[in-house]
């Protein structure tokens, strides 16, 4: 046996330690625990004394099927909405066909304009070679005839 105060080895029979003179208590003996009379054998406990202890509670499986359940609604609720928004999404590609449409047709009509700008530019230059020219062949046609009057 050791003394409770100073750790030094003593006799088990020594109420005093011979070294530092401290009175030794002997050791208590663990006992086990009794029932206590308010609570016939065999009962459990309950409530924050039985969670203490360590014992699962039995509402914990509960607990995991009411979690699974709200994975499975907050899933569905996800899919529902990307499901009911795909409408939106057709709207969307249906404005842009169109946008797309309005472009190429505006795009074809400047292009006519500038063809007609041009051929009718053609036109007039055209008309302005054709008219010199008659009037080339008019000046050396009176040259020819004055020429030949002389």
């Amino acid at each position: 046996m050791f003394c409770t105060n100073c750790g030094k080895a003593i006799e088990a029979e020594v109420k005093f330690c011979p070294h530092c003179g401290a009175a030794q208590v002997p050791p208590a003996q663990p006992s086990a625990p009794t029932p206590s009379p308010a609570a016939p054998p065999g009962a459990t406990k309950s409530g924050p004394a039985a969670m203490s202890s360590g014992a699962l509670p039995a509402r914990r499986p509960v607990l995991w099927a009411g979690a699974v359940a709200l994975l499975v609604a907050l899933a569905s609720a996800a899919g529902y909405w990307g499901w009911s928004n795909k409408g939106s999404d057709d709207v969307v590609v249906r404005r842009l066909a169109d946008e797309e449409q309005r472009r190429v047709a505006a795009e074809k009509a400047a292009e006519t304009a500038e063809i007609t700008a041009a051929q009718a530019l053609l036109d007039k230059h055209i008309a302005v070679e054709e008219a010199q020219a008659q009037a080339q062949a008019l000046a050396a046609g009176q040259n020819k005839g004055a020429t030949r009057s002389r």
